[in-house]
Parts: structure tokens; sequence; C-alpha cells
């Protein structure tokens, strides 16, 4: 197969010359298998799974928030640049876009739907494990609906083999009815000859929450896509995303809090590090619309650079379209200032150990908050290994 993907489009277009408007994923002379969501382990009460939904299926799960989001629309131009109309056909919009939906469509990718019952609020992870041997390649995708008043958390691993060859590709859709929450977590460590795409959509209906943890640690080229509309009134959106990238490995990602209902809350932290000759592009949106009064977000960036060729590009963006709202943004981007260096080398600490225990603390900091130690072990140790 090969096959060119248009993905992660900045909602509002910038400067041609950054290059940063969207990316590409290439995907050439491989053979791709479509897999059924692996799900680990005994399932929680109170949590179903449907395996191989249709898209129909698909559209019926979130008939009733799209009919609340197309009244909300409002028949005024967007900002200049304004891509929103190309995911127009997306039954939810995600971060990375239409080309995804078309393409998973077109491989006939089973669809998992994991859903919490009404009023059912689970504490158990749902556990999803997919283990790439040398060669794989593979597309898989989920919904994850939580019913109303429902409390689900599923957690996500990919592994593989350090010298594994191959390609993974991971569609995540949510659903938080009125009252519910979902706690989504992902964690990637598969190797550096590997390329990988992860693009998560969601809705939050009224006082619903999504809370989304995310480690990109592996692959050689990875590119990432996350949106959430908060949609409700009261509705919250938190993310947490750590990365590390080294050598020449790539990251390219595009979150957009989309802010619909009144008093609405997004925040989104993002923690890496990039060494050697890393690239990484960063799009992060906040997207006030008009009918958001009292809403409120913040978008912060930390980003670690340890080598003097590594490519970071950042762009944070706010479009308002309504005038009674708080939203900030930074980045913080630098190397290890000299102080740190003086106070750890005043303890015995060299600068090749110090810089080591800066990654570490970095990305532990994210990986403390998944609510299972196993895998923030594996998490350890696997960064100790690359190290």
């Amino acid at each position: 197969m090969s096959k060119v993907l248009k993905v992660n489009h900045l909602p509002a277009l910038t400067y041609r010359f950054l290059k940063s408007n969207d990316s590409e994923i290439e995907i050439k002379d491989i053979e791709i298998r479509a897999e059924k969501t692996p799900v680990t382990g005994e399932l929680p009460g109170g949590i179903s799974v449907k395996d191989d939904a249709t898209e129909e299926d698909i559209r019926k799960i979130f008939k009733s928030v799209n009919e609340k989001i197309a009244a909300k629309k409002l028949d005024i131009p967007g900002p200049n640049g304004d891509t929103m109309p190309l995911n127009d056909a997306q039954t939810v919009r995600t971060g990375m876009g239409v080309e995804i939906d078309s393409f998973m469509q077109e491989m006939n990718v089973p669809v998992t739907v994991i859903s919490a019952e009404e009023g059912q609020k689970v504490s158990q992870p749902v556990m999803i494990r997919y283990e790439l041997s040398d060669g794989d390649c593979v597309l898989g995708s989920q919904v994850i609906h939580a019913k109303k008043d429902s409390e689900i958390t599923v957690i996500m691993e990919y592994v593989s083999e350090p010298d594994n060859g191959g390609f993974l590709g991971i569609q995540t859709r949510l659903l938080a009815e009125e009252g519910a929450k979902i706690n989504l977590v992902k964690v990637q460590t598969i190797s550096e000859k590997m390329a990988h795409f992860d693009d998560i959509g969601g809705v939050c209906d009224d006082k619903a929450d999504i809370e989304a943890i995310n480690m990109q640690l592996g692959a050689g080229h990875t590119w990432g896509g996350c949106r959430v509309t908060l949609l409700g009134d009261n509705s919250v959106f938190n993310n947490h995303t750590g990365y590390l990238c080294r050598h020449k490995q790539g990251y390219d990602m595009n979150y957009v809090a989309d802010q619909m209902g009144k008093k609405t809350n997004s925040n989104m932290v993002f923690r890496g590090v990039l060494l050697d000759e890393a690239v990484k592009t960063f799009r992060g949106t906040l997207d006030f619309k008009a009918g958001s009064a009292g809403s409120v977000g913040d978008e912060q960036e930390d980003t670690l650079l340890l080598s003097p060729d590594v490519i970071n590009r950042t762009m944070p963006v706010i479009l308002c379209g309504e005038e009674d709202v708080d939203g900030r943004h930074g980045a913080s981007i630098g190397q290890l200032g000299d102080d740190t260096l003086f106070y750890m080398e005043s303890r015995g600490i060299d600068e090749e150990s110090a810089k080591k225990l800066m990654i570490r603390a970095r990305m532990e900091s994210i990986a403390r908050m998944i609510p299972d130690e196993a895998i923030i072990i594996r998490i350890q140790q696997y960064i100790r290994t690359i190290l």
C-alpha cells in the first residue's frame, strides 16, 4: 500500500513559510491489517464491550450530541483561514482530521465500543494492550461511551521489542454524556523503527468530564491529535502529555479544546524533552465559540532542549468568538540553566547525570498520574534503559 494522508490541520491557518499548518503521513510499500481492539483481562462490572461496530452504529451513539452541536452553530464567518469545514464529514471531530476517518473506513477497521452503563462509576480500569512483533502493521479503532452519571477508566499501552519495524495507527473516540467522566491513559513505547499515529476525538455534554494522560516515548515518527468538544455547560477537559524524542525521532501533534457550552473549563499541559536531532511540532488551540460565556481555558508547554541540533516548533493559539471568557497560553522552551547545572555539580552530579535526572523527573511528573503502579514502573524502566 502507498498513500499520503493530510492530518493535524491548525484550526486557523498561519503563515505558510512556517510549514506548520498541517502535516502529512506517507504510508509506502507496507501491508496493513485491521485488528480488533485487544482488551485484556477481566472486564469490570458495569462495563460492556461490543466488537465490530459499524460507522452507522457510531453515528447513532453520537446522534444526540451532534444534533446539539448543529443547533449551536451560527452562520457567521470564521477566522481568516478557517479550516473547520475540512472536517465537516466526521462523525466525531478528532485532532488529526477527516482523512484518518476515511482511511480507517477504507481499510474496514473494526470498531470496538466500550460502554459504562448509566449511573455506574467503575474504578477498575479497562486494559488494552497492543504488542507488536517485527513487521507488524496494524490499525485499531475504539469508541469509549460513558453514559449518564457514569465513570470509566481505559488504559491503553503500545509496546514492541527495541529493534522491531512496523506501523501502528489508532483512533479513539469518546462520548461523555451528562454528568459522566472518562479517564483515558495512553502509553507508547514502541520501537524507533516503527511509525505511529494516535487520533483522539471527544464530546462532553453538560457537567461531563474527559481526563487524558498521554505518554509518547517511542516510535521513529509519531503523529498525534486530540480534539475535545466541550458542548455542555460546566463541562471539563484536562489533558497531560509527556514526550521524549531523541536521535532522529519526530513528533507532530495537534490539540484543540473546542469550548461551546457556558462555564466550560479546559486545561492542557505538555512536558517534553528533545535530544540529538529530534524534531517536534506542537499545535495547541483554545477555541471559545460564541455562547461559551464564563468559560476558562489554559494551555502550557514546557520543553527542554538538550542539543543544539533539535528542531522545535510551538504554536499556541487562542480563537475567541465570545467576550466573557478567560484564555491563557504559554510556552517555556530552553536548555538546562547554568544555575541548575552549577547546583547539581556542587553536589557531585556531573552534567550528563544531571541531564538524565532532569529527563526522568519531567517524564515521571506525568507518569505518576497514571492509576496503575505496574505501568508507572514499566515507564521508569523504559526511560532508564533508553538513556
